[in-house]
């Protein structure tokens, strides 16, 4: 099944269409989630309500965009809201210790592992730009796309990346201090 069959036939009803969607986008939806909730239940819970806020919605996907961008926009939109909620009832660090979410170590053992180191470093940077980076780097999306998924204004969401870039950086540099990392951007 291709992508544009999928898409109309879950605008039809197509459970099975819409599943086959699901399946698509499953992870990158949750991993734009993770970026924002930092916290893996609220991460699980804000991707089913992306999925079910998409199914309600799909009849008003246009194609004005790529059905990615559309779908990354909910969630980007969905994890905000939720990470909002959750900031009007701010809890110490004895309550996100006991929900999971206290402060993230860097990676032990191998220090070779640089996915994890990554994935760790990305953790430390404010939300709104872990998920700009993600979308860029991840998801290989452009520049405009980014503008339409987060509704930051394209030179806001350049500052933003440049600025992401020199703070991962920065992290891994003190991190790793006896090696040397350089940043390649093309």
């Amino acid at each position: 099944m291709d992508e544009q069959t999928a898409i109309a036939s879950a605008r039809q009803g197509d459970h099975r269409a819409y599943a086959w969607l699901i399946g698509r986008y499953k992870h990158m939806v949750f991993t734009v989630c993770s970026r924002v909730l930092r916290h893996r239940e609220d991460a699980e819970e804000a991707t089913q309500d992306v999925f079910v806020k998409a199914y309600q919605h799909i009849g008003g996907y246009q194609g004005g965009s790529r059905f990615s961008t559309w779908l990354y926009s909910i969630a980007y939109r969905t994890a905000l809201s939720k990470l909002r909620t959750r900031k009007a009832g701010t809890l110490g660090l004895d309550e996100l210790q006991a929900n999971g979410q206290e402060p993230q170590q860097a990676p032990e053992g191998d220090r070779n592992d640089r996915k994890a180191l990554v994935e760790w470093a990305l953790a430390q940077l404010p939300a709104e730009d872990a998920a700009v980076v993600t979308f860029f780097y991840l998801e290989e999306l452009g520049i405009e796309e980014i503008v339409t998924i987060t509704g930051l204004g394209e030179s806001n969401v350049k500052v933003k990346l440049h600025r992401a870039r020199k703070k991962l950086l920065t992290i891994l540099q003190d991190h790793l201090k006896e090696e040397t990392w350089t940043l390649h951007v093309d």
